[in-house]
């Protein structure tokens, strides 16, 4: 024990004399890290479910399946017949959905869209969704 002390005695009492700055640091910041800090740090909320609780029924909603089925050489295949929409009031505003992407029913393939809807308070709303031609 005494040739540790004599060998390595000064790096121990400069690690414990760093310990004790540290310490005595944080003992002085403690209050003012609060101030520092951005809130949205310190929020203790861990998930959005005061945001969903708080804005539920407040947004229109797209009713349509994830993935809908499409005949192979279908002529007439609308997908709009798929989707339908409603505001917070319940209101039926499926006239109002705007859809991104093709369909070529006389291919077989998988085709991505994207459905979006924005009611009267100008509040939207997205939703993906495949359809198979198969």
């Amino acid at each position: 024990m005494g040739t540790m002390l004599q060998e390595h005695g000064e790096v121990l009492v400069y690690g414990i004399i760093g310990v004790m700055v540290v310490f005595m640091i944080c003992l002085v910041c403690e209050n003012q890290w609060k101030e520092i800090t951005p809130e949205y740090k310190t929020a203790v909320s861990k998930d959005n479910s005061t945001f969903i609780h708080e804005n539920e029924n407040k947004y229109p909603v797209i009713e349509a399946d994830e993935i809908i089925y499409a005949g192979y050489q279908t002529e007439n295949f609308q997908c709009k017949d798929f989707i339908k929409a409603r505001d917070c009031n319940g209101k039926d505003i499926s006239e109002k959905v705007q859809i991104f992407g093709t369909i070529d029913t006389f291919r077989r393939g998988i085709y991505p869209l994207k459905c979006m809807v924005v009611d009267d308070n100008q509040l939207a709303c997205t939703k993906y969704i495949h359809v198979i031609v198969e």
